[in-house]
Parts: C-alpha cells; structure tokens; sequence
C-alpha cells in the first residue's frame, strides 16, 4: 500500500515538474499587429537612411545650405516618428507582459488545486483499497441501494478520468503561457534597445541641426533665398487650405450630408456663429511675444516687404503647442522655411495652422480639444519661433483678432 502511494505522489510531483519548467513553444498574439508595426517601422527607417545619404551627398557636393537644412529636419521628424512608434509598441507590450503574467498567476493556482484535490482523493483510495468499494455495494440493504452505490462510484472513478484530463490540459496551458511570456519579455527588450538607439541619433541630428542652422545664420545671402522660398510656401500652403476646403465639400456632397449635420456629428462644437468666438480663442502657446504681425512687414536684414499671412510667436525652446480649439486634425505637413506643421480643422470653415514645430504629438484624423497639446515649437532661422494662422473658409484671418487678449 505504502508502494502505491509512493507511486501515485511520484506522478503527481511529475506533473508539477513539467508544469513549471515550459516546453511547448505557442505563437503570441496580435502577431498581425506587431508585423504591421514592423513594416511601419521599416518604412521609416528606410527613409531616414535615404535623408542620410542625402545629407552626405551635400555635405560633399556643396557648402552648407538651406537644402541640406531641409534635409535634416526631415531627418530628425522621421526620427521622432520612429521613437514613437516603438514607444507605443514598448506600452502595448508592457500590457500584453502584465496580461500574460496574470494569466500564469491564475493557471498555476488552478492547477495547483487541482492537483490537491486529486492528491487526497488518490490518498484516500489508497489507504482503503479497492475492496472497501466491493464492501459498500455488497453492504447495502436493498438492490436499489446497491445500484445507486455502484452508480455513484462509476461516477466517482469518471469524475477522477475528468480531473486528470483538466491537470494535463492546465498543464499544456500554463506551458505556453510561460512561452509568450518568454518571448514577450525578449520583444521588450529589444524594443527599449531600438529606442535608446534611436534616441541617441536624434540628439546627434539636433545638435548638428543647432550647428548647421548657427552657420546659416551668419550668411546674409541665406536671407534672401529663405524670403523667396518663404513666399513660395505661403503659396503652397494657401492652395493645401483650398484643396482640404475642396476634398470636404466633395465628402459631404458624396454623403449628402448637411452642415448643420456635419457640424453636430463632431465631438469637439465650434459654434455656428464664429463671431462670438472671435477675441476668446486661447494662444496656441502659454508664453511668448509676436515678433512678426499678420499682413505687410518690413525684414530686418533685407528691409524689404513682406505679407505675413499669419503671425510669429518668439517663444522659449521646445515651448508646447496648444490647439485654441476643438478639431479634427485635418493635414501634417511639410514645407520650406514652415518646417513642419499641422493644420486642424475647428469645423464650420474654420481652419488653424501651427509651423516650425520639432515634435508632432498627433496624426492626421485624431480629434483634438481645445488647449490639448499637439506638439513642440521647433528652432528656424529666425529663432524659437511658432508661425500661427487662422482661416475662414478660404480667407485669411488676422490671428490675434481671433485670440484672447493677454
């Protein structure tokens, strides 16, 4: 007897054994997902290192210039996109551990009882033998009884069939659990690896970013060449506006949709009559001074007329943008001397562009609130600086008429 429950433990103490030493190798989920990050990531990589050779050839072809300015800050955008993206997958993973782990948690107690629970029943089995089985049913007082006992202990032995197949399967489960756990814990580690990487060749580019902007600020030729690129841009970025203008219409006409409707179906209200807007809007930045006023300016080192169509904020580096209103964020984008810039549209033909940002908070599509943070203001020619419009419909608008007196 001693011998068989010695044997019966030893199966058990087996079982706990495989249990806690995993085997099996199971594919973790959301394996779609993570080879879509990957071709995003690729994607951006494969970019950053065409700004890189680029940046080279230039390097070797002429001197410095606002090319090679350009170049770079398209670099170093690229750069951050790629940070965030894997920051997000190092969050999304984090969870997917913290899930995992509680899943381990919860199949190692079951199991445990479940073993327990067979543990005492074998014991017990073994210390009375079979033939106290044989002596319950000959015992009874009836032939009714007796079947009821006998049915009750092919239940019983039925049940125990049952409980092994439960042990075994909590066993195979708690096997390829610990496996993703695995596999997630060396994901994670490599995707801190790819940020700090990734981080560390951005503060290079930002240095040489800083140095390469230090060098152009001493040729006053470079002036020149940026007003005309800025007209240029102001040109382009006026035809964006009319093209988004025009994409919208055509949307709701495609729908059929009216707007008053398409007004009331969006999360973030801007009221119908703009003008009691006008003068409450907040600033799109918490300190700073307009250097640069909507319309007709005279350049400091050219002394020639320029049209501002919007307005220049000085403000300190890496100062937050705010959207001044609720919005959808309609276009990110690119331009010569605007750097990068996002523009949102507050609905009911309002619209409101941010430039010369280093680091964009949101992507196109995203619903933003009043005074939400999209982004930070980046270093230009022209210093620390955030150019800020506002446009109804397709008319420009002087800014600071639309924005709350400080």
């Amino acid at each position: 007897m001693r011998r068989r429950l010695f044997l019966i433990s030893a199966i058990l103490l087996s079982a706990l054994c495989l249990a806690a030493f995993p085997q099996a190798k199971h594919k973790p989920a959301g394996s779609a997902g993570l080879t879509k990050k990957k071709q995003e990531l690729q994607r951006l990589r494969g970019n950053i290192k065409l700004y890189e050779k680029k940046i080279a050839e230039s390097s070797r072809k002429e001197s410095v210039s606002l090319g090679t300015l350009d170049k770079l800050e398209k670099q170093n955008l690229q750069t951050r996109q790629s940070i965030k993206k894997i920051s997000s997958q190092i969050a999304s993973n984090s969870q997917n551990i913290a899930d995992v782990e509680r899943k381990i948690d919860m199949a190692s107690s079951r199991l445990s009882n479940l073993t327990d629970q067979y543990a005492r029943f074998a014991r017990s089995f073994y210390e009375q033998g079979r033939m106290h089985d044989l002596e319950l049913i000959l015992t009874a007082s009836s032939i009714n009884k007796m079947l009821v006992r006998y049915e009750y202990l092919k239940k019983f032995s039925d049940q125990t069939k049952l409980d092994m197949n439960s042990i075994n399967s909590e066993r195979d489960r708690l096997r390829g659990l610990k496996e993703q756990l695995r596999q997630r814990l060396a994901q994670q580690q490599n995707y801190l690896s790819q940020k700090s990487v990734e981080e560390n060749k951005l503060a290079s580019r930002i240095v040489e970013h800083r140095r390469l902007i230090g060098q152009l600020r001493k040729d006053k030729t470079i002036y020149a060449q940026q007003l005309k690129r800025s007209r240029n841009a102001a040109v382009e970025l006026e035809n964006l506006i009319r093209n988004l203008i025009a994409e919208e219409a055509r949307k709701k006409q495609e729908s059929k949709v009216s707007r008053e409707n398409y007004s009331s179906s969006t999360p973030a209200i801007v009221p119908k009559n703009l003008s009691v807007m006008k003068g409450r809007l907040p600033w799109p930045v918490n300190k700073g001074r307009v250097v640069a006023k909507f319309g007709e300016q005279e350049n400091p080192v050219l002394k020639t007329i320029t049209l501002n169509y919007g307005i220049d904020i000085s403000v300190p580096e890496n100062s937050q943008v705010r959207s001044v209103a609720g919005g959808e964020v309609s276009r990110i984008f690119w331009l010569p001397s605007y750097g990068n810039l996002v523009i949102i549209d507050n609905y009911n033909g309002l619209r409101t562009v941010y430039a010369h940002l280093s680091d964009i908070f949101v992507k196109e599509g995203d619903k933003v609130k009043a005074e939400e943070p999209i982004g930070t203001v980046g270093e230009s020619l022209g210093g620390s600086i955030l150019h800020f419009e506002v446009w109804l419909d397709k008319n420009k608008q002087d800014p600071e008429t639309w924005l709350s007196r400080k």
